[in-house]
């Protein structure tokens, strides 16, 4: 398709890239003013993520070329996440950036006819990321190099309009950071109301003056292990698998959500079924603070097994459904899960001994539907703005898909 004013043309006329500085792991110091960015800053779809508490931090000697400005354009050269070699970020205006190694810095050549804006979303396009990735190296990490990137063929409008282009998109992303900044609030509300109706901080007027118990989940409760693996044989029934990822990224699972199938023997389906009112936590992960994460089954589910991967708790108590998928989340637990979590640096797990050992503070069970009703409205609502801005990054994919290959043009 012949696009008038569009032109085919390599990157390497119009930017460099240069590498980043290996900063020393010496002066990494959690109060450093300076901050040394990496690959975790970036989002895979593109743009500045920032990491809060776990953000690295410098106190050393700095090379002076290797402070950055802002609104400075970097790409990540390495693919310490799926999706992320070849994303772009922009360089925030508040605060001290470094330019540290497995990122490149993008600089525009003299009388270059691209615009940065532009170039950050066609680099955030599929067809472009499926390209750096095939032309990648390394085995278990992926990574490219400044020629690598330079050296792609791309489609560029003229200027005026690559600068148009950037501009509607942009109003998209506004949209997005919009609709970020309330789920972050959201997302803020929800974990104060947990901190303060799971320890009995803050009470409901109707329930002042009647006590919590203090149980030992070994007490009120099975922990089980030893589910199924996902090894399949035709001689045995197939059963639907409950994996890792169903419990670590869910807080209620439902059974139109899982789909793996597996086989199992008769008598390991029957002993590693699913009922509703489970609660499932991980075993092991490779940090501390994502152990024992866990969700709770919100149906019965008929032919579903959970994984080896995972931990099942079924209570001997009638608990609220709600307060089950809450109360295992309060700072108090997870305390007790990184204390009680065995590893040595590479895979943390905690045993089934010590998961009947951990202890949870519980109210009666008028007082558990009230305090589920509130915590599962919050969580209603983080998860409304999440599909909110699934939405909008989904809309916004298609609007570049057309707009950044010519299909639909705008007037200048």
């Amino acid at each position: 398709m012949e696009l008038d004013g569009w032109e085919k043309t390599r990157l390497d006329e119009h930017i460099t890239i240069k590498h980043g500085f290996a900063f020393s792991s010496e002066y990494f110091d959690p109060n450093g003013e300076d901050i040394v960015l990496t690959p975790g800053n970036f989002y895979e779809e593109g743009g500045f993520r920032p990491l809060g508490e776990k953000q690295k931090r410098y106190n050393g000697p700095i090379p002076k070329d290797y402070i950055l400005s802002s609104g400075d354009m970097l790409v990540a050269m390495t693919e310490q996440a799926p999706g992320l070699l070849g994303s772009t970020l922009f360089v925030p205006s508040v605060g001290r950036y470094l330019h540290n190694q497995r990122l490149g810095l993008i600089q525009k050549l003299e009388g270059s006819r691209i615009n940065l804006n532009f170039l950050h979303l066609l680099l955030g396009m599929p067809s472009i990321r499926r390209r750096i990735s095939a032309e990648s190296g390394g085995t278990k990490v992926k990574h490219t190099s400044p020629s690598k990137i330079t050296g792609l063929d791309v489609l560029l409008p003229p200027l005026p309009e690559q600068k148009k282009i950037a501009e509607i998109l942009s109003t998209w992303d506004r949209a997005i950071e919009t609709a970020e900044a309330l789920l972050a609030t959201a997302r803020t509300q929800k974990r104060a109301l947990m901190q303060t109706l799971l320890t009995g901080k803050r009470r409901f007027p109707e329930f002042e003056g009647q006590e919590w118990r203090e149980v030992r989940l070994g007490h009120v409760g099975v922990v089980s292990s030893a589910g199924v693996d996902k090894k399949t044989d035709p001689k045995q029934p197939e059963v639907r698998l409950l994996n890792f990822l169903d419990v670590f990224r869910r807080e209620f699972i439902f059974d139109s959500e899982l789909d793996h199938v597996v086989t199992a023997p008769p008598a390991k389906v029957e002993q590693c079924n699913v009922s509703r009112g489970d609660v499932f936590f991980t075993p092991s992960s490779e940090t501390r603070d994502e152990i024992a994460i866990p969700a709770v089954a919100a149906e019965d589910m008929p032919g579903v097994c959970y994984s080896y991967h995972v931990v099942r708790y079924r209570l001997k108590e009638d608990w609220d459904l709600n307060f089950r998928a809450f109360v295992f989340q309060t700072d108090d637990f997870r305390r007790q899960a990184y204390r009680l979590g065995d590893g040595s640096g590479q895979r943390y797990v905690i045993s089934q001994n010590n998961f009947r050992q951990m202890l949870v503070r519980v109210p009666g069970l008028a007082e558990q539907k009230k305090i589920g009703a509130v915590l599962k409205a919050a969580s209603d609502e983080v998860e409304r703005l999440e599909k909110g801005i699934e939405k909008l990054r989904t809309e916004k994919k298609a609007l570049m898909q057309q707009l950044l290959t010519g299909k639909r043009r705008v007037r200048v």
